[in-house]
């Protein structure tokens, strides 16, 4: 369950949208998501295997058990090509990182060893999702990774899609890299924050909007389109 306080600021996985609509983020916590949660329900059990590394044969669902063996064959590879032999290094996951008070993430993986961290974000169900490089809630986890650990110089990331051919994507960031889109985040985050926030229509941040309905941005381009 998610506490109040990471509840009560802006998350990684909201950041695309917020960068796209700065009304977003207070858009959605005056007006809470109506409708049904089956495939939010799903994917958190998915992500609770992978966190408790529930065995295989311990997992009577077909597709979940499906989906743990492609996210562990795709974090494996994974780890061999950043880190060679992995001995020695330190793992967590679920880690909840914050930029500050300002904002947080929690990542799904992470792994280092010496300057060169390995940062994943499983992606359970199907569908299609922005790859790696263009992905900005992978970015932003980076971006904490980088703040929290600064001896890390080198930062591999993934996706990982079990149910997509290729079953991950993967991207490489600097330190210096990382220090630069902090600074963009904040930017992000300063305007999410601000008194009567742009409202921007678009599909991707208005696909899971609570607030579409209300929205007279959304409004606007509908009627638009009609006329």
């Amino acid at each position: 369950m998610r506490s109040e306080e990471v509840d009560a600021k802006l998350s990684a996985s909201k950041m695309e949208a917020a960068s796209l609509c700065p009304a977003y983020f207070q858009a959605n916590k005056e007006i809470p998501w109506v409708g049904e949660r089956s495939s939010a329900d799903e994917g958190t059990i998915r992500h609770d295997n992978e966190e408790n590394l529930v065995p295989l044969d311990d997992i009577e669902d077909n597709e979940r058990r499906l989906c743990a063996y492609r996210c562990r064959q795709a974090l494996q590879e994974c780890r061999e090509k950043v880190f060679g032999s992995v001995d020695g290094s330190i793992i967590e996951r679920e880690l909840r990182l914050w930029y500050g008070t300002s904002w947080s993430g929690q990542l799904d993986y992470s792994e280092r060893v010496g300057v060169r961290a390995l940062i994943c974000d499983y992606k359970t169900l199907h569908g299609v999702h922005t790859p790696a490089p263009q992905n900005i809630q992978l970015l932003a986890q980076a971006v904490l990774y980088w703040k929290e650990h600064p001896e890390i110089e080198e930062f591999y990331c993934a996706l990982i899609e079990p149910f997509n051919d290729p079953t991950y994507t993967s991207v490489k960031f600097t330190a210096k890299y990382l220090e630069g889109k902090a600074k963009w985040l904040e930017e992000v985050v300063e305007k999410s924050y601000a008194d009567n926030p742009e409202r921007i229509f678009g599909t991707k941040q208005c696909k899971w909007c609570s607030a579409l309905h209300a929205c007279p941005s959304a409004r606007s381009h509908i009627f638009s389109c009609i006329v």
